[in-house]
């Protein structure tokens, strides 16, 4: 396999840069009658500020700008001698958020940040470690599942040892409370897994006992049984639960083709809740319309192509498992939370990537772009090909590392290489 570095994927480059620009016009868009009604009631001049979102979010997008650039010149191996710090550092973080008091941990009810300094709504500044750990995880999964090889596939080395630490972080998350992310977090997982060696019945397992998990935390916690029931009839819930997709699915419906016109959206005047964050889409649905939608929609697929097909061209086990994980992880965000706005989907609380107000959201997944980026550079001009005693087979798919997975499979599962492995990634 021919490997050369060479320039990044300004595709995929541009795609992001595109969303964080639009990203930013909408969120002014949808948060300035928030701004000056919440925030003025903070302030003892009683003076609201209707930049407050927006110069957030920028600042947010400074440093991601500045940590993607970095992260896209830094070898992407230098993340395999750091995995387990990293982890354990998240995990901190995790744990501190569930510790520490209310005041400096709660919004909206979810004890998801650690702020510092008083300020606004969210402090002088603060963290979001579910949205940390989202990145971190990919890269710990993706150097322990590429250092395993043949043990992926086995109980007791490979499925047993992996779930108890994705459920640990789900745990984790999951307690703040936050189920969205938590969904999120084993999509996440389950994709790297499955694209190491994963058996088709420790898959299959997985996603039933990840269905029942997910039905006994439904039943256990009344608000998320009073959005399930919403979900299924919105208008029979409208007062409570169901008032949010309710005018989430008027702003799309008002929006038609062309919109309403940037800016003229009725329902950010305090009728959709979360309208700069959870529901941003249903923003851009009413003011830009199906045209608007649209385009973010081929933004997101753009992501995924590219994505997937630096995965399908990366050089070894740990940047294609890396570039699995952070694509999967910005594609089924990004799917959940349109899903949700569309009421496809139960409401949840969960930002749309590059879209929605949320600082920790937009550098992280930035910083993961800027990992992807790097990766790309060291992809092959020539994709990834089987070594065996038959003639070399090549690829025409951009998904090609789950085709050549699909090549490589035996006893039911595939064989990602390891250092003394004769069969797999080789350079040439």
């Amino acid at each position: 396999m021919v490997v050369r570095t060479h320039k990044p994927d300004y595709i995929l480059l541009t795609a992001v840069g595109v969303l964080v620009i639009f990203g930013l016009v909408m969120i002014y868009s949808a948060s300035f009658v928030e701004a000056v009604t919440r925030i003025s009631d903070q302030t003892s001049t009683g003076l609201g500020n209707q930049f407050y979102y927006v110069l957030r979010q920028m600042v947010g997008a400074l440093i991601g700008t500045v940590g993607m650039l970095v992260l896209q010149r830094i070898d992407y191996t230098v993340w395999r001698r750091f995995s387990v710090g990293l982890m354990f550092g998240c995990l901190v973080l995790l744990g501190l958020v569930l510790v520490l008091p209310a005041g400096w941990t709660e919004v909206n009810g979810s004890r998801s940040w650690i702020r510092f300094g008083e300020g606004g709504v969210f402090g002088l500044f603060s963290i979001q470690p579910s949205e940390i750990v989202k990145l971190v995880m990919v890269i710990y999964f993706a150097d322990w599942l590429s250092g395993r090889s043949e043990k992926v596939g086995n109980v007791t080395y490979g499925l047993v040892p992996f779930a108890m630490v994705l459920g640990l972080v789900c745990s984790l998350v999951l307690f703040q409370p936050d189920l969205g992310t938590t969904v999120v977090l084993v999509l996440i997982g389950g994709a790297i897994y499955f694209a190491a060696g994963a058996r088709l019945w420790h898959v299959i397992g997985a996603i039933l006992v990840s269905a029942l998990v997910f039905w006994l935390v439904v039943v256990v916690a009344g608000f998320r049984s009073a959005r399930i029931m919403a979900f299924l009839d919105p208008e029979k819930y409208y007062s409570t639960s169901g008032f949010q997709p309710t005018h989430a699915l008027y702003a799309l419906g008002s929006g038609g083709i062309f919109g309403q016109g940037l800016g003229l959206s009725r329902q950010k005047f305090q009728w959709l809740p979360q309208a700069h964050t959870d529901a941003i889409f249903a923003i851009i649905g009413e003011e830009l319309g199906f045209i608007g939608t649209t385009a973010v929609l081929v933004a997101f697929a753009v992501i995924a192509y590219r994505g997937y097909r630096i995965a399908g061209r990366a050089p070894d086990p740990f940047a294609a498992l890396v570039a699995v994980g952070i694509t999967s992880w910005i594609t089924f965000q990004a799917l959940i939370n349109l899903g949700v706005t569309t009421s496809l989907l139960p409401f949840t609380g969960l930002t749309l990537p590059f879209l929605s107000y949320g600082s920790t959201s937009l550098y992280t997944c930035m910083f993961g772009i800027g990992i992807l980026l790097n990766i790309s550079k060291h992809t092959s001009q020539q994709r990834i090909e089987e070594i065996s005693d038959g003639p070399r087979t090549r690829s025409p798919s951009p998904f090609a590392f789950f085709n050549a997975a699909a090549l490589r499979r035996g006893n039911g599962r595939t064989r990602l290489s390891s250092p003394g492995s004769s069969r797999g990634y080789r350079r040439r």
